[in-house]
């Protein structure tokens, strides 16, 4: 698309009345609470004309969506689908890594986010994660983000709402200065850094990839500081921020605004939706433009109805859930001590006189080497007696969501990555997690669970690998004993939480409907942004 300068604001008289435009990126952590949001919206207002723009890739989820809010409420309206050319953002970090020779794992992760972490890993983890924040190039910048302009200008929504990690989509937006508000699967913490008293945020809060505990311990507290003045440093220097920065400058007249400004040179009144509530939430000052929804998580069919085979093999006994996420490989060394884990657990509690026997779903993404023959022999080896006995099924696909399954009434445990949605779910189901945290922000959901007493970090010595041992004491501790059924109970007390103040989603889709009614006037006086 050929750049050209846009305009720093839109007409007001080019808007019309009850129209959103939902604006994301295509990955599913991001994607799905917009997901469940636009459901959400049609139900509570099935005359709003909604547009959701994103990558290539979603448009039959989204046609999806469309067709069961229409089942339910046949004069709602259809979504209107608009694709944003280019490449995704986990595509663009990918072409990033392999063009700066940045060594990969197979599945494409840096190996730095792989490694177990020591103050110099974590300094080369937070370097490789520079991408995330802004994962194209100038050129790809410039091309997103006129795209992205052009949406707007055809859509000409009321609202428009942004996902707070999308980097091109926040560019947009604020230089062109329509009305928006930010939506984020995220939870308050990321947000609230600014708001704490006594700098609490560079002291008490682990610093990103540290794997330190919450609150940081005292004799860490010098390290911590050093790997945030890193951060900000390394920010400030990167070859590749700046390059993107001065070229979308010079082509098309815009500045550069990232997930890090949403904190650091936020519009005055700027709304950001988050997905949880404060219960769920490390113990912080709330600022007042973060709004807790609740968890937003996308409705899904009941077991029953999705796959009642499954039902009926979980219903035979308490269940282990395991599910690292649609993004993580596991390589096969890994893998294997999982399963070796799993053998620990399972034989020490089938030695308890009147214990139940504890079964297992393993929803296994294997790295694709061709190195290595089939990972998956070692792991039957390990668990054959388990898997004579039909207690054990190790799958690539679960025809049934994650929510379903955990809401069955079967599970007894969730082991996850710690990713914002698996940390929800197991939330709202009320089940006890333990977490295995692999980059970012999955560690503050290793320490949250820990922090609020429903789970466990499943490998606190070596994260974010994780070895036999240490899992399977994790494991047993969440699964047996008094301590066990208190963190079933808090989990269950959280779920009642959830469940009395209601759907997240419908809470967003209420505080958006209402921003319609706002004067753009009053929202968004300031119409450029000062480049930092």
């Amino acid at each position: 698309m050929a750049a050209q300068r846009l305009p720093q604001r839109l007409p007001l008289g080019h808007r019309a009345n009850n129209k959103i435009l939902m604006l994301t990126n295509a990955e599913r952590g991001e994607a799905n609470v917009f997901l469940a949001t636009c459901h959400a919206l049609l139900e509570a207002d099935p005359g709003l004309e909604l547009h959701f723009a994103t990558f290539d890739g979603l448009q039959q989820t989204v046609a999806q969506v469309s067709d069961n809010v229409r089942r339910a409420v046949p004069h709602a309206k259809p979504i209107v689908f608009h694709q944003i050319k280019g490449p995704t953002m986990t595509e663009s970090i990918m072409q990033h890594l392999a063009r700066n020779c940045i060594p990969r794992k197979a599945d494409g992760s840096p190996e730095s986010w792989m490694t177990p972490l020591r103050f110099f890993s974590s300094l080369r983890a937070i370097r490789d994660t520079i991408p995330i924040i802004v994962p194209y190039r100038g050129s790809q910048l410039v091309d997103i983000i006129s795209y992205i302009a052009a949406i707007i200008e055809e859509v000409a929504a009321d609202l428009v709402v942004v996902d707070s990690l999308m980097t091109p989509g926040l560019t947009a937006c604020y230089h062109l200065g329509i009305k928006f508000t930010c939506l984020s699967p995220n939870n308050i913490k990321m947000f609230a850094g600014p708001a704490q008293p006594w700098l609490a945020s560079l002291w008490k809060w682990p610093a990103l990839f540290s794997g330190y505990p919450y609150p940081v311990p005292l004799h860490l507290i010098p390290f911590n500081l050093c790997l945030i003045i890193y951060m900000v440093i390394i920010w400030r220097r990167d070859a590749h921020r700046r390059q993107a920065t001065d070229y979308l400058l010079a082509q098309i007249g815009a500045h550069l605004f990232t997930p890090i400004d949403l904190a650091r040179r936020r519009l005055p009144d700027l709304k950001i939706l988050v997905s949880t509530h404060s219960e769920l939430d490390f113990p912080l000052v709330h600022p007042p433009h973060v709004y807790p929804c609740g968890p937003i998580v996308r409705a899904a069919p009941a077991i029953a109805d999705a796959d009642p085979e499954l039902l009926t093999w979980l219903a035979r006994g308490p269940t282990v859930y395991i599910n690292l996420g649609s993004f993580f490989s596991v390589d096969q060394d890994q893998a294997l001590e999982l399963a070796q884990a799993l053998k620990i657990a399972l034989d020490t509690l089938d030695k308890k006189p009147g214990a139940d026997h504890v079964q297992v779903l393993w929803k296994l993404k294997l790295c694709k080497d061709p190195c290595v023959g089939n990972g998956v022999f070692p792991i039957l080896d390990t668990l054959s007696r388990q898997f004579e006995d039909g207690r054990i099924r190790i799958v690539e696909w679960v025809q049934a969501e994650p929510i379903s399954i955990l809401q069955s009434g079967h599970i007894a445990c969730s082991v996850h990555h710690g990713g914002a949605n698996s940390y929800n779910e197991a939330v709202i189901a009320g089940v006890p997690q333990v977490v295995l945290p692999q980059w970012s922000d999955c560690y503050d959901y290793a320490e949250l669970v820990q922090v609020l007493g429903i789970g466990r970090l499943g490998s606190k010595t070596t994260k974010p690998r994780w070895t036999a041992p240490e899992l399977s004491h994790e494991l047993l501790a969440v699964l047996d004993g008094e301590p066990a059924r208190a963190m079933t109970h808090k989990a269950q007390q959280l779920a009642s939480l959830c469940e009395k103040r209601g759907s997240g989603a419908a809470k967003a889709a209420r505080i958006l409907l209402e921003e319609l009614s706002n004067e753009p006037e009053v929202l968004m006086e300031k119409t450029s942004v000062n480049g930092g």
